[in-house]
Order: structure tokens, then sequence, then C-alpha cells
């Protein structure tokens, strides 16, 4: 655990600092008027900027979980709906198994 989170702190801390570094070619290719190259180094800035992973875990901690915790589970007898697997809402408007809705009935 701790090697990840060291990896991560690591690779978060690079991926600023190229960001920054991007920032200032930018800024200064396009006081000697290079828009082309200073267009190009903004956009790089500002893509590895938003692709920096917060600290405070980003879009996962916003949803509230990872996708190994996303499991879609059948109302009637909650056992995971697969992809691909045919299903829809029941009479309460919960998901279940096509097979499990056609025995209610």
């Amino acid at each position: 655990m701790e090697l990840r989170k060291n990896v991560s702190d690591r690779q978060r801390l690079a991926r600023t600092a190229f960001a920054v570094v991007l920032s200032v070619v930018a800024i200064r290719s396009l006081q000697r008027g290079k828009r082309l190259r200073a267009t190009l180094a903004g956009v790089g800035a500002l893509a590895l900027g938003l692709d920096v992973p917060s600290e405070s875990g980003g879009l996962t901690e916003i949803v509230g979980s990872t996708e190994e915790d996303v499991e879609l589970r059948c109302a009637a007898c909650d056992q995971p709906i697969r992809p691909g697997q045919m299903r829809g809402p029941n009479e309460n408007n919960e998901i279940v198994h096509e097979d499990c809705m056609a025995s209610v009935e």
C-alpha cells in the first residue's frame, strides 16, 4: 500500500512539474511570436494539469465508488446482472433480470 501511494505521489509531482514547464514554454513562445508552439505547449499544459489526480481521490471520491465496487444487482434474486444480460424495471421501478420479471408475472 505504501509503495503504491509513493508512486502516485511521485507521478502527481512529475505531472504537475511538467505542466508548469509547458506553461512557461507557452508564455515565452507567445511573447516571441511563435503562436503554434505556444498553442501546442498550452494545450499540453492544460491536458497534463487536468490529468493530475487530486490528493482527495478526484472523481472516484465524488462518485463515491470505484469501478470494482459498482455492480448492478437484480432486485428480485440479488444476483449480479452481467453486461449483455437482458434486464428491465419491475412494477416498483427496480432493475431485475428479464427471467425474474417473467417468473413474477
